[in-house]
């Protein structure tokens, strides 16, 4: 993705991301007229994306698009399932064949849902207990991005979920019912709290992505602070040893430092009373972890 964002920003292809802004609605026409070509119309333009980025590229993107400007136009928010997952240390070879069931199952879902009227659409509504927790949800999430705690990209993340909650549990509604899994004709509570739970997953992705626009200072004691549970450093470690690591943030005394002041208030580490060497002169800095970061 990280090809097509740059695309939106060149010059002369300015409308390209007005359109990218309003087929996420999914509920706004839209028509094409080409000379020889005749016109299309479109009554109701919805578009998915599916793609990925690496995570360098991805920060690079926010820091600048998030800073006050045209780019700051919610466009990165409007990917809601959004996730950043982890390399797992622990690489296993699995080989075996596909599951062909599910596979079929799955295809027989797509089927039957690529098959429903456009002209008369299903239309669902939640039951009354999934309804009850659709409202209790919705005053959880109101009274947090109305809230001063999270930054306004965050926020403006989060306040999409308003509408990501009811979307999933529609979603999972009409698999089950293409499956031939449920028959009901509102959205049942089950459905609901599944889609509660997915929103719930999606916003921890979502805080680990936004948390790379934080100061340089808390992503320089996040990387930090990493390190030290990773027992990159001894129990004891001088500013030298870290600097000298050459890790992301942590370059220069001055920026160790920083970390330091921030992972000491935050009680992970603390300095150490200065020795003066055999030879005299001023002993480096040190600092001793804290023994409850590994517990």
């Amino acid at each position: 993705m990280t090809g097509w964002l740059s695309t939106l920003d060149r010059q002369g292809r300015e409308g390209e991301r007005a359109f990218y802004l309003e087929a996420w609605n999914g509920d706004k026409s839209f028509s094409i007229d080409r000379i020889g070509r005749g016109s299309i119309y479109v009554p109701a333009c919805c578009l998915s994306m599916l793609g990925g980025i690496t995570p360098g590229r991805l920060r690079s993107y926010l820091i600048d698009a998030l800073e006050d400007g045209p780019a700051n136009d919610g466009l990165i928010q409007r990917f809601q399932i959004l996730v950043w997952p982890d390399v797992s240390r622990n690489w296993q070879l699995i080989d075996r064949p596909p599951d062909r069931e599910a596979e079929e199952r799955a295809a027989k879902v797509f089927e039957t849902l690529t098959e429903l009227s456009a002209d008369e659409p299903r239309r669902l509504a939640f039951s009354a207990e999934a309804q009850e927790l659709f409202f209790a949800w919705l005053a959880e999430l109101e009274s947090r991005v109305r809230g001063d705690e999270l930054h306004p990209a965050l926020v403006s993340h989060l306040a999409k979920y308003r509408s990501l909650m009811p979307a999933l549990a529609l979603l999972f509604q009409l698999s089950d019912w293409a499956a031939g899994k449920c028959d009901e004709d509102s959205i049942p509570l089950r459905h609901a709290q599944q889609a509660a739970a997915w929103c719930e997953y999606l916003e921890s992705h979502a805080r680990r992505v936004y948390s790379c626009i934080v100061t340089p200072e808390l992503r320089a004691a996040q990387t930090l602070g990493e390190k030290i549970k990773g027992r990159a450093l001894g129990d004891v470690f001088a500013v030298r040893e870290v600097y000298l690591k050459g890790w992301s943030g942590l370059g220069s005394p001055e920026r160790v430092l920083h970390a330091l002041d921030v992972l000491e208030d935050a009680g992970w580490v603390r300095p150490e009373a200065p020795k003066p060497g055999a030879q005299g002169g001023r002993p480096p800095l040190r600092y001793r972890a804290n023994p409850k970061v590994w517990r």
